[in-house]
């Protein structure tokens, strides 16, 4: 995968993940904090330990880890719940 066409396509996939953390409550920003440095930093420092080159299909395999990883810990996450103040609890009782 040419370098460019992998970094758009890791940023769409990243995207993609904190939009769907965020339509889950959780925090969308925190999502992407996380994954746009640590993709990158994985395709410089795998290929600096394994003497590899950084196009191998395992190194492009370990960074897509990344936003695979982060779509299960949202999908798996439990949103905040929704706060019961005295005036909705009122509410729902009738009164």
């Amino acid at each position: 995968m040419q370098p460019m066409t992998g970094f758009v396509t890791y940023a769409i996939c990243a995207a993609i993940v904190a939009g769907i953390a965020g339509k889950r409550g959780l925090s969308w920003s925190a999502y992407l904090l996380v994954m746009l440095p640590l993709g990158p930093a994985i395709a410089i420092i795998v290929p600096l330990f394994t003497q590899g080159s950084a196009n191998s299909p395992i190194t492009t395999a370990l960074v897509f880890c990344v936003p695979l990883a982060a779509l299960l810990v949202a999908l798996f996450s439990k949103g905040p719940a929704p706060s019961r103040s005295g005036t909705q609890s009122r509410e729902q009782k009738g009164a």
